[in-house]
């Protein structure tokens, strides 16, 4: 497959994250009844409120990025055969490229790949607004998880995307590191 190096991925990425993030961060504003709390805030309060917050306010929110990373990549891994639980399923740290991931050694259809990809985007950031729509939840720290997940979310959206346009959806593919290939799944012979 065309792919992109890990810090080009993450660069080209970046503008899609931001997009759905800001996506996110306007439906939770419209739909939700946090459009009653933002309507009476200004760009400046909520960037004084920031620095006004305490060190375990700091901490905390810390922690809670923390531990939305780890639940982010187990959701990839509960996507994986034996929902994650197999030998053949890695969950790690690249540090050379910032970047935390869950990955599989082995082969899967293309649809599952992509269903992986997209999964924590999913139940981390359009499900909690889903639930806060119908019933009216206003959460600003919610929306902040559902809206940070999205950006962090970028190159999974643009490997998503790049799985859907570039290999047919019978493939079969296989990751040899950062890199993806595929091929055509053989006809099943009864």
């Amino acid at each position: 497959m065309r792919e992109l190096s890990p810090w080009l991925a993450q660069l080209v990425a970046f503008p899609l994250g931001i997009a759905a993030a800001v996506l996110l961060a306007v439906l939770w504003c419209v739909l939700t009844p946090l459009r009653n709390t933002i309507s009476t805030l200004s760009p400046s309060s909520l960037f004084h409120s920031f620095l006004d917050m305490s060190i375990p306010s700091l901490l905390l929110l810390l922690l809670g990025l923390v531990a939305l990373t780890v639940i982010h990549e187990l959701l990839h891994a509960a996507v994986h055969p034996m929902a994650g639980r197999s030998p053949r399923t890695v969950l790690g740290f690249w540090p050379s490229t910032l970047l935390f991931y869950a990955w599989y050694e082995g082969e899967r259809s293309r649809n599952r790949l992509i269903t992986g990809l997209l999964m924590p985007l999913f139940v981390l950031s359009f499900l909690p607004l889903v639930v806060a729509v119908v019933w009216q939840i206003a959460s600003g720290w919610a929306a902040l998880a559902s809206c940070f997940n999205a950006l962090a979310s970028c190159v999974d959206i643009l490997g998503a995307g790049m799985l859907f346009f570039q290999v047919p959806c019978t493939a079969i593919v296989r990751n040899q590191g950062w890199w993806t290939y595929w091929r055509e799944a053989e006809a099943v012979t009864s």
